[in-house]
């Protein structure tokens, strides 16, 4: 799917859902003001191997937002051992939770100066890989091994516009042993923030644990640590379940239904959250 280009803070009018569709969608912007995007999708895979709506307009909220998240203060960041902590000069750290195909971090690591890094379960790793390589690049090598019809979709041969990074792995909620990227440092890391901004797009749900996902979250929260959540109304139970924890495991959880998208989705809203809660029993 050929989303053209991702402009960073560039809102331009609204444009028509294609929820899970297979279609092109673009946007009538000037090239020069942001980057390409294109993802592909795996049936096969089911519904993690699909776009959603609720990862494009979670992408463009974040996106629309930067100035709230990238203050990157290395001092107070430190390394992080889930690959992130603290960017420096590479921008803030992001995880996307449940990135299925990468549409949302990739959107990030586009349009923003940042370090982002998808994951999901191991059955999407390839599907989140391939995505990443497509829109930003293997080694200069491998370019002389593609047709001209790959190269066309490689967006990463478009002037190398993105302004951040994005890297995938597995990560497994719940499975604190996919947390960190090298267990053996893992006290160390557990001192440190990895992660400046936590992203989830359409992640809660009936298929998945609230309290799992939730606890997860917690875990790879800093102090200072921002999280956006997107989801559609029409999972009551899950999402009672998940705000409830929330809460008891962050100070500031709150529900925005005005997303700063042009997608305009009915029932899709973002659950932003902070302040980490000292000592909490998950």
């Amino acid at each position: 799917m050929d989303y053209g280009i991702i402009p960073p803070h560039h809102h331009t009018s609204s444009t028509t859902t294609n929820e899970g569709g297979e279609g092109g969608w673009r946007r009538h912007t000037n090239e020069n003001d942001g980057a390409r995007v294109v993802i592909e999708q795996r049936k096969r895979l089911g519904k993690g191997g699909l776009c959603w709506d609720a990862a494009f307009m979670l992408g463009e909220h974040v996106i629309a937002h930067e100035a709230d998240w990238n203050t990157v203060n290395s001092s107070s960041s430190g390394g992080g051992g889930g690959g992130g902590g603290g960017g420096g000069d590479g921008g803030a750290t992001v995880l996307e939770l449940g990135a299925g195909t990468g549409l949302c971090g990739i959107m990030v690591g586009k349009a923003t100066k940042s370090q982002v890094t998808i994951t999901d379960l191991p059955e999407l790793e390839e599907l989140m890989d391939d995505n990443v390589r497509r829109n930003f690049g293997p080694s200069v090598d491998d370019d002389s091994l593609l047709s001209e019809e790959e190269r066309k979709l490689l967006t990463y041969l478009d002037s190398g516009k993105a302004k951040g990074t994005v890297t995938s792995r597995v990560l497994r909620w719940g499975v604190e042993e996919d947390y960190f990227l090298d267990n053996s440092n893992r006290k160390e890391q557990e001192n440190q923030q990895p992660y400046d901004v936590i992203i989830g797009a359409d992640i809660v749900a009936s298929l998945y644990d609230p309290v799992a996902l939730a606890q997860t979250i917690y875990a790879l929260c800093g102090p200072t640590t921002k999280i956006y959540i997107s989801s559609k109304s029409r999972l009551d139970r899950p999402h009672e379940t998940f705000d409830v924890e929330m809460a008891r495991l962050f100070e500031k959880v709150e529900k925005k239904v005005c997303v700063c998208s042009r997608l305009k989705s009915p029932n899709v809203f973002i659950i932003q959250a902070e302040g980490k809660r000292d000592k909490i029993e998950c």
